[in-house]
C-alpha cells in the first residue's frame, strides 16, 4: 500500500484507530499536522474523524504490519512521523526498528528496554533491581510455581505478564483472588491460556486512588512533557480500564518525582505511562505498571487539560524546537471514555467541563459511528440473534 505524496508538514502516521487512536488524531490536529491512521476495518471510531485520513492495512501486527508500513512510506516524499497505540504494534517495530527507522521517525527505548517493560513480570524485577516503588509480588510460569503465592498477603491480584493476550480475549485482564485458596484456583486456570502470570498482593483503595503519570521523551531521554492524571471510574471496577478520569495536581510533585527517576533510571524514550496506585493505609504511591511505546487508553485528558504529548512527540521526533511547556494550573476538564458512565461530580472541581471520548460536534462522525453502530446496531442485530437461537428449538418442536 502506498500512502499519498505530502507536500506539505511533515505527516503523521498513527497505527490503530480505537478511542486511543481518536484522541492521537484530535491532539495532532491542534498542531495542523496531516493524520494518517492505518486500520484494517473502517469499524473503528478514528478512522471517521475528518482530521485524519484513513489507510487500510492487512493487520496491525507482526511482519505483516512492518510490510504494510513499509508500503505506505514508499508514498511519501519523506520520512513521516510514526506514533503507536497498541502493544502489538510497539512489539512489531521494536523489533524491525531497523527496517522502520529508514522509513519513518519514532523515538522508542532501547529493544531490551522495550521487552522488560511489555513484560509484567520482567518490570516487576527491574522495578526492585532500581528500588521503584511496587507492590509485593511473584512470577508464575507453570503449576509447579503456586507454592508462590504462599509468600503473598491476600487479596492478591493476578495478570498475564503479556498484555497483548488480553487484548486478543485469550486471558482475563486481571483477576483478584481474596484468600491464598482462590488464589492458587484462578492462577491454575489461567496458566492454561498464558505462559506466565504476575501475582501481586492488593493495594488497599477506592478505584479513585488510581493515578497515572502520561509523558513523552526525546531520543536522550530528556524529558518534552508530562500529565499527572487521576482515574474516577474504572470499568470494570477495580480491574478494569480508565471509564472517567481528570487532572491530578495534588498529586503532581510526587507523581512527578517517581516519573522522573523512572525515566533517568530506563533512559526513557518516546511516549509511555506509569500507572500508581495510593495505598489507603499508609498514603505511599506505588507503581503498578507502565505502558511502553505508545499511547495510553485516556491518552487525550492530557491534550484537553493543556499538555498534548502526541504533537510533543511529534516535534521532538522531527528534532524540533518545542513550544513554552504548561505551567500553572491545568484546564478544567473530565474525560469520559464513553457516556454511559457518570462523572463523580463531588470529586472535580467545580466548573469542570466533561468531554465524551467519541463524540465531539466539531469532529461528529465518530461519535455518530460508535454510538449508532456499534452502540446500537451491532447490539440490537446480537440480541436479535440470541433471540433466534433460543426461539429456534421451540420452533423445531412446534412443527
Amino acid at each position: 500500500m502506498r500512502g499519498p505524496i505530502s507536500t506539505g508538514p511533515v505527516p503523521a502516521v498513527v497505527v490503530g484507530g480505537s478511542l486511543n487512536g481518536l484522541g492521537v488524531v484530535r491532539s495532532l490536529a491542534k498542531g495542523g499536522i496531516p493524520v494518517f491512521v492505518l486500520e484494517t476495518t473502517r469499524r473503528s471510531p478514528a478512522v471517521w474523524s475528518r482530521h485524519c485520513t484513513h489507510l487500510r492495512v492487512p493487520s496491525l501486527a507482526g511482519e505483516t504490519l512492518i510490510d504494510a508500513l513499509a508500503g505506505v512510506a514508499s508514498g511519501f516524499d519523506c520520512r513521516p512521523v510514526l506514533l503507536l497505540t497498541t502493544d502489538e504494534s510497539v512489539n512489531a517495530v521494536s523489533a524491525a526498528r531497523a527496517r522502520i527507522d529508514a522509513l519513518y521517525r519514532i523515538d522508542l527505548p532501547a529493544a531490551a528496554m522495550v521487552e522488560a517493560l511489555a513484560d509484567k513480570g520482567q518490570f516487576h524485577a527491574l522495578a526492585e533491581r532500581e528500588g521503584f516503588a511496587v507492590p509485593r509480588s511473584r512470577t508464575l510460569s507453570a503449576a509447579t510455581d503456586l507454592d508462590r503465592l504462599e509468600a503473598l498477603e491476600p487479596p492478591i491480584v493476578l495478570k498475564p505478564a503479556d498484555k497483548t493476550l488480553v487484548l486478543a480475549g485469550t486471558v482475563e485482564r486481571a483477576v483478584r483472588a481474596d484468600t491464598v485458596a482462590q488464589a492458587r484456583a484462578a492462577a491454575g486456570r489461567m496458566l492454561t491460556r498464558a505462559s506466565s502470570l504476575i501475582a501481586q498482593e492488593w493495594v488497599e483503595g477506592a478505584d479513585t486512588d488510581i493515578f497515572f503519570t502520561l509523558f513523552a521523551c526525546d531520543r536522550e531521554a530528556k524529558l518534552a512533557g508530562m500529565f499527572p492524571g487521576r482515574k474516577l471510574v474504572c470499568w470494570p471496577p477495580a480491574v478494569g480500564s480508565t471509564a472517567v478520569c481528570v487532572a491530578a495536581p495534588e498529586a503532581a510533585d510526587e507523581l512527578g518525582r517517581q516519573t522522573r527517576r523512572f525515566i533517568e533510571r530506563v533512559g526513557y524514550r518516546g511516549l509511555g505511562s506509569l500507572e500508581f496506585k495510593r495505598d489507603a493505609r499508609t498514603g505511599r504511591y506505588v507503581i503498578i505498571e507502565p505502558t511502553v511505546g505508545r499511547t495510553d487508553w485516556q491518552e487525550e485528558i492530557a491534550t484537553l487539560c493543556g499538555v498534548n504529548l502526541p504533537l510533543l512527540a511529534y516535534w521532538t521526533a522531527l528534532r524540533a524546537s518545542l513550544p513554552p511547556q504548561h505551567e500553572g494550573a491545568f484546564e478544567r476538564y473530565a474525560w469520559r471514555a464513553e457516556r454511559q458512565f457518570a462523572v463523580p461530580r463531588a470529586l472535580v472541581t467545580p466548573g469542570t467541563r466533561v468531554i465524551d471520548g467519541y463524540f465531539r460536534w466539531s469532529d461528529p462522525l465518530p461519535g455518530t459511528y460508535y454510538y449508532g453502530y456499534e452502540r446500537l446496531a451491532v447490539r440490537a442485530w446480537r440480541r436479535a440473534i440470541r433471540l433466534k437461537r433460543r426461539l429456534s428449538p421451540q420452533t423445531a418442536e412446534a412443527h
